[in-house]
């Protein structure tokens, strides 16, 4: 019986030696994943005009931006006018405008920058 209850403190200790390799593993990898795509993210509102330029230093010319509208005026914002992401000026900046042409305020988003390499 006591070889049993050694062969069981021998699997248990070499499980956790296997696991903390697991998660030595992870966490690597998340950090590779934040390095490529660092979590560039951020808040904006419509301003008063047809064009609404959102301010992001994190910006380059190829970045791709995700937004979302978080609250009910800019859900019909996005129904109604068509708001879409106009254009980048790296280091800088994105825009988002509308594509009725009319001006808008008072919906506010949140949104992700990817830079792609």
């Amino acid at each position: 019986m006591n070889d049993d209850l050694g062969n069981l403190g021998s699997a248990l200790t070499d499980l956790v030696s296997t696991l903390k390799g697991v998660v030595t593993n992870l966490s690597q990898i998340n950090s590779n994943i934040l390095e490529t795509f660092p979590r560039v993210n951020g808040t904006f509102t419509l301003s008063a005009a047809t064009t609404t330029v959102v301010t992001d230093g994190n910006v380059a010319s190829n970045s791709i931006v995700l937004w979302s509208p978080t609250n009910a005026t800019a859900a019909l914002i996005v129904r109604t006018n068509g708001l879409y992401h106009s254009a980048n000026t790296s280091g800088s900046s994105f825009s988002m405008s509308t594509q009725s042409g009319s001006a808008t305020s008072g919906g506010t988003f949140s949104y992700v920058v990817i830079n792609p390499s």
